[in-house]
């Protein structure tokens, strides 16, 4: 006889953890990336902390990339 499903018994689709583990390593590698090349005066905060912050899942890269780098004026590179 074939036992109830409960309701943690659901699998996710093949594919998806692959999918999304590519995802986080994608945004990971390309906020790091952008820390290590920009210069501290442009990045709110210390790099030291956005690079611990940025190893958090999703949340860290998403958080650095929106919130972390100051405005870039396009301004002072004509006045320099």
């Amino acid at each position: 006889m074939k036992q109830p499903r409960l309701g943690n018994d659901r699998k996710p689709p093949p594919g998806l953890l692959g999918f999304l583990t590519g995802v986080q390593l994608t945004l990971a590698a390309v906020a790091w990336t952008d820390l290590a090349i920009r210069p501290a005066i442009e990045i709110r905060g210390t790099k030291r902390a956005w690079a611990l912050i940025i190893a958090i899942n999703f949340v860290g890269p998403i958080a650095y990339l929106t919130y972390g780098r100051r405005p870039i004026d396009p301004g002072a590179a004509a006045r320099a």
